[in-house]
C-alpha cells in the first residue's frame, strides 16, 4: 500500500452566539481535515487544530510532498522525516499542528486497513469507557453560567469546567453562582485560558479555594513554566496545563520543573497519537495524570477516546457539551456517554467518516 495524495478540508460552522474566553471570542468552528489516500483505495482521516491560515499550506505544500509514494503503516518514520523536514524553522507551532494532523489520519487508516480500532493497535484497551467533564460555561450572565452548570449536573455529570479569566470581580461572581447552582459534591474546573499574569493569578487563586476548585486551568502564559511552578507550590489544588504545547520535550520540562499536576496535550496539536504516547509515558514516570486537551470536532475527540483508552494513567476527557461543534457528523458510530463517562469507539480505525453532505454543509 502507498500513499497517493494528502487531501485538506476544512470545515467552518458559524455560531449565533460566540464561545467567549479570557482573551478572545471565538465567532465559529473550524475543522481542518486531513484525509491521508492510498492505491488500495483505503483513506484515513486526522484533524489539525489551529489557524487555516499557517496550517494549510504546510499541510499542501510542505508535508504532502513527503508523503507521495510513502508505506502509510511506517508511521513513526514518516513523523520523523516530516519533523526533521523543518528543523531550522518549525520546531513548535504550525508544523506540529500540520503534522498531528497527518499523524492522526496514518492512525486512522492503519487500523481501518487492519480491521481494528486503533486503541488495539496501542497496545489494547485498559478501559472499555472513559470518566468524562462537562466543558463549556464559557463566559456570560452569572446566572446563564449557573443553570447550565445544573443542567450538566443533572444529566450526570459530576464535574464541570467553567472560562473565566476576563474580570476579577466577575470571575469571583459567576464561580460564586456555579458552586451555589451545583453544590460541594461536584467538582469544579477552573480555566483562566492564559489571561492572568503572575500576581493576579495567585491573589485570584487565594480566593478561589472558597470555592473548592478540581483544578486550576492555564492560570498564565503557557510559556511561564516558572510561574505555573510558583503558582502550583504556595495554592492547595492542582494545576493543569499542556493545550499550548507543541513536543515532548515541552512537557518534560513541566514535569520536570514541578509545574503541573495534570498534563494536558493536545493529540492535534501536539504531533498526533505518536508523540501524545510519548509524553503519557514521561507523565507516567512523574507520577502525573495525562488528562488531553479536546475541543474541536469528533474527529478528535475520537482520537482522544482511543488514547485515553490504551493509557494507563489517563483520566477525565474533555467532553465538549456546548452543542457548537461538529462532532456527530464525524462519527461512525454515536456516542454513547453514560453518567458521565463516554464509552469508547469500536469501530475500525478511529471510527470517524466525512460524508459528502459534511463536505456540502460545512467546507469553506
Amino acid at each position: 500500500m502507498r500513499i497517493t495524495d494528502v487531501e485538506v478540508v476544512v470545515l467552518r460552522k458559524p455560531l449565533p452566539t460566540p464561545l467567549v474566553v479570557s482573551r478572545a471570542a471565538i465567532p465559529a468552528r473550524t475543522a481542518i481535515l486531513v484525509l491521508v489516500h492510498t492505491d488500495e483505495g483505503l483513506v484515513g482521516l486526522g484533524e489539525a487544530v489551529g489557524d487555516p491560515a499557517g496550517v494549510v499550506p504546510i499541510l499542501r505544500e510542505q508535508l504532502r510532498p513527503l508523503l507521495l509514494g510513502e508505506d502509510p503503516f511506517d508511521i513513526e518514520r514518516l513523523w520523523e522525516k516530516m519533523y526533521a523536514s523543518r528543523l531550522y524553522w518549525d520546531l513548535k507551532g504550525a508544523l506540529v499542528i500540520a503534522l498531528s494532523g497527518i499523524d492522526l489520519a496514518l492512525w486512522d487508516l492503519k487500523g481501518k486497513a487492519l480491521g481494528v480500532p486503533v486503541y488495539q493497535l496501542l497496545g489494547g484497551a485498559c478501559r472499555e469507557r472513559v470518566r468524562a467533564y462537562a466543558s463549556d460555561l464559557f463566559w456570560d450572565e452569572p446566572e446563564a453560567m449557573a443553570a447550565a452548570a445544573a443542567r450538566y449536573v443533572a444529566e450526570g455529570f459530576g464535574i464541570v469546567k467553567t472560562h473565566i479569566g476576563r474580570d476579577p470581580e466577575g470571575d469571583l461572581a459567576r464561580l460564586r453562582a456555579i458552586r451555589d447552582a451545583i453544590g460541594d459534591e461536584v467538582g469544579l474546573m477552573i480555566d483562566v485560558n492564559c489571561g492572568y499574569d503572575r500576581p493576579t493569578a495567585l491573589r485570584m487563586g487565594r480566593q478561589f479555594e472558597a470555592f473548592h476548585p478540581f483544578w486550576y486551568e492555564e492560570p498564565l502564559r503557557p510559556d511561564d513554566v516558572e510561574g505555573h511552578r510558583e503558582l502550583r507550590a504556595r495554592l492547595p489544588f492542582p494545576i493543569a496545563i499542556g493545550e499550548n504545547e507543541f513536543t515532548k520535550h515541552g512537557f518534560l520540562e513541566l514535569f520536570a520543573r514541578g509545574a503541573v499536576d495534570y498534563a494536558m496535550p493536545d493529540a492535534a496539536r501536539v504531533g498526533g497519537i505518536t508523540e501524545t504516547r510519548k509524553i503519557a509515558a514521561l507523565a507516567e514516570a512523574y507520577h502525573l495524570v495525562l488528562t488531553p486537551h479536546s475541543f474541536s470536532s469528533g474527529v478528535l475527540l475520537a482520537a482522544t477516546l482511543h488514547l485515553m483508552a490504551a493509557t494507563p494513567n489517563a483520566d477525565l476527557l474533555e467532553l465538549d457539551v456546548t452543542g457548537t461543534g461538529i462532532y456527530e457528523e464525524l462519527l461512525a458510530e454515536p456516542l454513547k456517554i453514560e453518567q458521565g463517562y463516554v464509552m469508547v469507539p469500536r469501530a475500525p480505525g478511529l471510527g470517524v467518516v466525512l460524508p459528502d453532505a459534511v463536505r456540502a454543509r460545512y467546507r469553506v
